[in-house]
């Protein structure tokens, strides 16, 4: 009997000595993180260039530290989120790599390339996927590597999705609102309604905080021939007002910035941001 158990626990003892080489690998040092496939940081990127064969070239150019335009007639602003995402592409590290000279870049859909970024001056060609790990081919200078293949989609994206979907700048802040049968304006003593309405105070800056933080769900091009009810918007420090078009409010409302070129598409916000009374109704939950 006690022959048995000391086998046993010589057993387990090697069990968790087993367990402890298979964690920890005694003797094998760590494969070294492989290197970026730039040498650029995200942080010092200051313009984006994509070339795309679905779409016109679309250029982003960095303004200040959080502060994108997507460049065009009229300069839009960007959306960090997506150009955040697509920063991530400098630092990616690739899962293989291989160096130019003997790999067939024709066949990779390398030459010509599918679709190319450059960021700052440094340029990433997209080519096929690879069929196995469904991983993508890019080239960077002399070397081909292996990455994610989440990058694509954000390329061939149409330009209103890097437009911002806030209709203001997080730090602009709204004197006035004109809109069809009302008026608000902001003084010392806060928002005042003309023509006057009975509501309380609560209510007239509850709305106007709907309006300081709208986002369009969906971002469309304007159709420049159609025409709706206009909203005249004053910011604080800003000579002239934002010029918004009601061009539909049922089912959904949508908002167009002729100057712009774009409209939002707000989903079921008509009523809250074009009447007091949602934020009344919200107010007395």
């Amino acid at each position: 009997m006690r022959s048995r158990i000391i086998v046993n626990l010589l057993l387990i003892a090697g069990i968790v000595l087993l367990g402890v080489i298979a964690r920890y690998e005694p003797g094998i040092e760590a494969p070294a993180e492989s290197a970026a496939i730039t040498s650029l940081k995200a942080a010092d990127v200051h313009r984006i260039h994509i070339n795309r064969p679905l779409r016109d070239d679309l250029v982003l150019r960095r303004e200040a530290p959080q502060h994108w335009q997507l460049e065009r007639a009229v300069a839009l602003p960007a959306d960090n989120f997506k150009v955040n995402a697509l920063l991530r592409l400098a630092e990616q590290q690739p899962q293989r790599s291989y160096p130019v000279a003997g790999m067939d870049l024709e066949a990779l859909q390398l030459d010509p390339p599918y679709a190319s970024v450059i960021v700052d001056d440094t340029a990433i060609e997209f080519g096929s996927l690879e069929p196995i790990n469904r991983l993508r081919y890019v080239r960077v200078r002399d070397h081909v590597y292996l990455i994610p293949a989440n990058y694509l989609p954000l390329i061939e994206a149409r330009f209103t999705q890097f437009v911002r979907p806030r209709l203001f700048d997080a730090q602009a802040h709204i004197q006035t609102i004109k809109l069809p049968g009302l008026n608000l304006a902001r003084d010392d003593k806060g928002w005042h309604a003309e023509p006057a309405q009975p509501v309380s105070a609560d209510v007239l800056q509850q709305f106007a905080d709907i309006w300081q933080s709208a986002s369009g769900l969906t971002i469309q091009p304007a159709d420049p021939e159609q025409s709706g009810e206009p909203v005249e918007i004053h910011l604080q420090g800003q000579s002239e007002p934002v010029m918004l078009q009601i061009i539909k409010r049922e089912p959904e409302l949508v908002l167009s910035r002729p100057a712009w070129g774009i409209q939002y598409v707000m989903g079921n916000r008509g009523e809250a941001m074009l009447s007091l009374d949602a934020a009344k109704a919200d107010l007395a939950d």
